[in-house]
């Protein structure tokens, strides 16, 4: 079954007005109270905001997040992640579902990653996605990939890179439009085993580049603070990270000038839990 041009065409434009530059695919209230600042962070999450980070969180973990876009349940986010982490290396799998019975997109990505030497590690994730728009429209199979980097020179520095959907793929075969493909490229300063400032850049090849800068401060063990900014467009962040035992909670909201507030939360469970103290 094919798309109807006219229709789609509506959808997308509503799509891409609400999730300008792929912001919806920074999984986490980690990385969302944080301005979506991610990709040099290594946490449950590395499983879809850089694969290559899986292998620096060790043990075997899940997780879920939910995120209520701009307070209106038509653009909420679900995600769900597993990462099983040993000597060969990381495998993680990640869904996300996005949208309601008339409109939705779903995927689903499983990636590998491993280190090479002490400071460096890579991962690659394939990845399937599904469009779908109710009352006979149709449906729309596609498949491509995640190319994920990570380095870490010392303690206090870590750098990342993320290449998605590097493979053109178009999403109708009579026009033009296509899955987004975008890199970002990252920097973080460890200033101490609670304190965390990272800064990243995000492009695509038809928006202007999103800018993402990101803090957290953990107070104590069991207790962080997060705060963030993003342009393109100019969003404003807060969150926090409650830890217990293996379970962790994560809550945040971002907030755009026009559109309002967009509350989320994902808890993460680490069922064999090798973690050292301290931030990562």
């Amino acid at each position: 079954m094919n798309f109807h041009l006219p229709v789609f065409s509506v959808f997308l434009f509503a799509y891409t007005f609400c999730f300008a530059e792929g912001d919806y695919k920074v999984l986490g209230a980690r990385a969302a109270g944080m301005g979506g600042a991610s990709v040099t962070i290594s946490d449950q999450w590395s499983a879809g905001n850089n694969q290559s980070g899986n292998v620096w969180n060790p043990g075997i973990s899940c997780g879920i997040f939910y995120e209520n876009r701009f307070m209106a349940s038509e653009l909420s986010c679900q995600a769900l992640c597993l990462t099983l982490n040993g000597k060969p290396g990381a495998f993680s799998i990640v869904c996300t579902h996005f949208g309601t019975s008339v409109y939705n997109e779903t995927k689903a990505g499983c990636s590998y990653s491993r280190k090479f030497g002490r400071q460096f590690s890579s991962g690659v994730q394939l990845d399937y996605y599904r469009i779908q728009i109710a009352d006979g429209y149709g449906s729309k199979n596609m498949f491509n990939c995640e190319l994920g980097l990570m380095f870490r020179p010392d303690r206090h520095w870590t750098a990342g890179f993320q290449c998605v959907n590097p493979v053109p793929v178009k999403i109708i075969s009579s026009a033009d439009e296509q899955l987004p493909s975008y890199i970002r490229l990252g920097l973080s300063y460890f200033y101490s085993d609670a304190l965390i400032l990272s800064a990243e850049i995000e492009k695509d090849f038809l928006n202007k580049p999103t800018i993402r800068i990101g803090a957290e401060y953990r107070f104590v063990k069991t207790l962080s603070a997060r705060a963030g900014i993003s342009t393109a467009p100019l969003q404003f962040s807060l969150g926090a990270g409650i830890f217990y035992n293996r379970f962790s909670l994560d809550l945040a909201s971002e907030y755009h000038q026009y559109l309002g507030f967009s509350p989320s939360i994902s808890v993460q469970y680490h069922i064999r839990d090798e973690r050292k103290t301290g931030i990562h």
